[in-house]
């Protein structure tokens, strides 16, 4: 299962429009990343949250904080509190 309905494959890491996003780090460990601008894409200086070993695990995870985020975005306004 992939997060979000608009995400792109580019090398190792999938752009979308959501906060949360996985990178492929190695064959068998993902990171979770926050974008820290919502203007640019992934970029080096992004928060690493958490990694995973399974990599379903891992776009389940980002699935899972982007929906809790966009709740947060609907009572507190985009990007001002983050969902973890």
């Amino acid at each position: 299962m992939k997060s979000a309905a608009n995400n792109e494959q580019v090398g190792d890491i999938t752009i979308m429009e959501d906060r949360y996003y996985v990178q492929r780090l190695t064959e068998q460990v993902f990171l979770i990343r926050e974008r820290t601008s919502e203007e640019e894409g992934p970029g080096p200086d992004d928060r690493i949250v958490r990694s995973f070993v399974v990599r379903h695990d891992a776009y389940m995870y980002a699935d899972t904080v982007n929906k809790q985020q966009k709740k947060l975005d609907e009572n507190h306004g985009h990007l001002a509190q983050p969902a973890i």
